[in-house]
């Protein structure tokens, strides 16, 4: 039998590992989402971005371009459709990656951690969300 001491040190040790474990920010498991119920995921992520935010996801969906209105720069989103004809997207940072041979509206595959970023919207300082990619892939037609 283990004396008390080192019961507590132990203790201690196995607490300390699983805080540190334990960090939402940390998740490197990758959330595979699946096609179907993209539209509902992403409005769930905007709706409760803290049960989502530091975690990776896969995601298909269109490659849609923006224009910010502010900078006039071109930005992307990956995009979805719902059942009712409406679309919401998340904005893609894509300077890890290149975005080379894609077209406008391809149908693609992304991975990446989802993140909050500051910026700039009409004069006022926001907080968006963003998947910083690792990986995007035009997905072929079936």
């Amino acid at each position: 039998m283990m004396p008390a001491k080192q019961i507590i040190i132990a203790a201690a040790a196995a607490g300390l590992l699983l805080t540190a474990c334990g960090d939402a920010s940390s998740d490197d498991t990758i959330h595979y989402i699946k096609t179907s119920v993209t539209y509902d995921t992403i409005t769930d992520m905007y709706a409760d971005p803290d049960s989502y935010l530091g975690k990776i996801y896969h995601i298909s969906g269109k490659f849609y371009p923006g224009t910010d209105h502010d900078s006039g720069e071109k930005f992307y989103s990956v995009y979805a459709e719902g059942s009712d004809g409406h679309g919401i997207g998340i904005e893609l940072d894509g300077k890890d990656v290149s975005f080379d041979g894609l077209e406008d509206f391809d149908t693609v595959t992304v991975e990446g951690r989802l993140e909050k970023q500051k910026m700039q919207h009409e004069g006022e300082e926001i907080e968006v969300l963003i998947l910083r990619l690792t990986d995007i892939k035009k997905k072929e037609a079936k």
